[in-house]
């Protein structure tokens, strides 16, 4: 052989080379969570019609969202709820697109979702009321189980989940309550349970009790072994994520403190059977483009998956673990008293927080009867709310953007007058629907004069240096974006008040959020509380 032919073959192999490094580069590229693991991107997800679809992008006093949950079959697919889109997405292990299953008359706002061997089970979180709707592999509707009261929104919903047999279970709280809703038989058969039974075994997690003088401490049990969880900030959150065939498990912790706004530092923490800790990773939770609440899962090769939200794209990213973390949270402040913050003495025209609680609660319980009018009449550049089918009876009041309905006026403005229910298009607001945003439902629980949008709450109440001074009738703002009225603390989370187009609620809803969900929120006090 020639020199040349020798030196030609030498850089065709090169280049061949450096091709497949590329390749497989892009196929698993790393990628730096902040302050932590460096994780493994294992495919990307376009943005669009082709892809995951978003809301409320670039549009003042908007939250966006997006996809609210995904998980892996035991073929290693990959399922997304692609939310805003109201349909599945099914990808190989590889991030081929293998299918799309619509929802659209089946599911309102796809909440969570679970895939066995031949079927898929989807929360249909925000229909009234919230359901499990079973499916073929292939979109057929096999079954529909509505929740019954006591496992719905007010009660602190918050996932799916299938046991061992194969039973449906719901979750509330994140997890730290769990009730069986579907035997294995495929009946209904509510009943609450201890907590999460695999192989025998009972695993239940508790986080702090963030009302308590200590809240920087919780705890695992795994059968009979009991395992302490310590953090330096508050431990807000502490739920199972998994449980592997060898006996391992994961665990979701989430530290908070309060630094400006509420910031959070979500970490998945794996255990062997024994309850030994293995290791530590860190999710890029202030990576997130959007809040995605079931945004990971445990494989079935004992991999944990998490689906990361970018502008321009999703990225399954497979989680790597090391033996331990540094922490990436600001040393929380030297608490202020309230007071010295705000007013020391209540002004003679204040509100109270009954008030403010009463008023918020009385959009939720509200029920009027809309006409087909009222439902689907005319009214140019109007947005249909989700929720809202043909003519009927219906609870709560409807998402107006930039609207501050009373309840008597909504009321007022519906059947036997002609206004139309809601509207969640946000390009314009249109005289012809009426309802209520998010700050237009605060403004009329602080009782304000004129309607201020999440900017301008800022001006008629101060900040809270931690989230132990919350209370009743205080808020959590993200000024521009979107702002909810705290109601109590609960385990992992919150419940407050919110009028909100997220997971396709499209009403003033009383809800459950976990504390991942309001990382960027300042909380807040009225000036003029009683």
């Amino acid at each position: 052989m020639g020199k040349n032919k020798l030196f030609s073959v030498f850089v065709l192999s090169a280049l061949l080379l450096g091709l497949l490094v590329m390749v497989l580069s892009n196929a698993a590229a790393p990628v730096s969570a902040q302050g932590g693991n460096t994780h493994e991107i294992v495919f990307t997800i376009p943005v669009g019609k082709e892809g995951v679809q978003y809301e409320g992008e670039n549009v003042p006093e908007m939250l966006t969202w997006g996809p609210k949950a995904f998980t892996v079959a035991p073929d290693r697919s990959f399922w997304i709820a692609d939310t805003v889109g109201n349909r599945l997405l099914h990808y190989s292990s590889k991030g081929d697109l293998l299918g799309m299953i619509y929802l659209e008359g089946h599911v309102v706002g796809a909440g969570d979702l679970e895939v066995a061997a031949s079927d898929i089970l989807v929360l249909s979180q925000a229909a009234m009321p919230p359901k499990v709707v079973r499916l073929a592999l292939d979109g057929t509707v096999l079954a529909s189980y509505e929740l019954p009261k006591g496992l719905r929104l007010e009660d602190g919903l918050s996932g799916i989940a299938l046991g061992d047999q194969g039973e449906v279970l719901v979750e509330r709280e994140g997890g730290a309550y769990v009730s069986q809703l579907v035997d294995a038989r495929g009946k209904m058969a509510p009943a609450p349970l201890d907590g999460y039974v695999h192989a025998g075994q009972l695993y239940t997690a508790r986080p702090a009790d963030m009302t308590a003088e200590d809240t920087t401490r919780g705890y695992i049990t795994a059968g009979d072994r009991r395992i302490e969880v310590a953090v330096t900030n508050s431990l807000g959150g502490l739920r199972l994520l998994g449980v592997n065939p060898d006996g391992s498990f994961y665990v979701i912790a989430e530290e908070v403190v309060v630094s400006g706004t509420i910031q959070v530092d979500q970490t998945v923490r794996h255990y062997d059977a024994a309850g030994e800790l293995l290791g530590l990773a860190r999710v890029p939770l202030a990576e997130q483009y959007t809040d995605v609440e079931q945004g990971l899962v445990v494989g079935p090769d004992g991999a944990v998956y998490a689906l990361i939200t970018r502008p321009d794209r999703v990225e399954v990213q497979r989680l790597r673990f090391s033996k331990e973390l540094k922490s990436i949270l600001p040393a929380a402040p030297v608490e202020m008293s309230v007071q010295s913050e705000g007013r020391v003495i209540a002004p003679l025209a204040c509100r109270s927080r009954d008030d403010m609680i009463n008023t918020a609660s009385g959009y939720v319980t509200n029920m009027k009867y809309l006409s087909a009018t009222n439902t689907d009449g005319t009214c140019a550049g109007r947005g249909k709310p989700r929720y809202i089918g043909g003519a009927g009876t219906y609870s709560s009041v409807a998402y107006d953007w930039n609207g501050w309905d009373t309840v008597s006026g909504y009321n007022g403005y519906m059947y036997p007058n002609t206004y139309q229910a809601g509207d969640i298009n946000t390009a314009g607001w249109e005289s012809c629907s009426r309802g209520t945003d998010c700050s237009g439902l605060v403004s009329r629980a602080w009782d304000l004069s004129s309607k201020k949008d999440t900017y301008g709450l800022n001006n008629v109440s101060w900040k809270l240096s931690s989230t132990s001074d919350l209370l009743r009738g205080d808020i959590m703002n993200r000024a521009g974006t979107h702002v909810v009225l705290f109601l109590s603390f609960g385990p992992n989370g919150i419940y407050d008040y919110e009028s909100t187009t997220d997971w396709s609620y499209d009403r003033v809803v009383c809800v459950y959020r976990s504390w991942g969900l309001l990382s960027g929120y300042e909380p807040r006090r009225y000036n003029d509380v009683c």
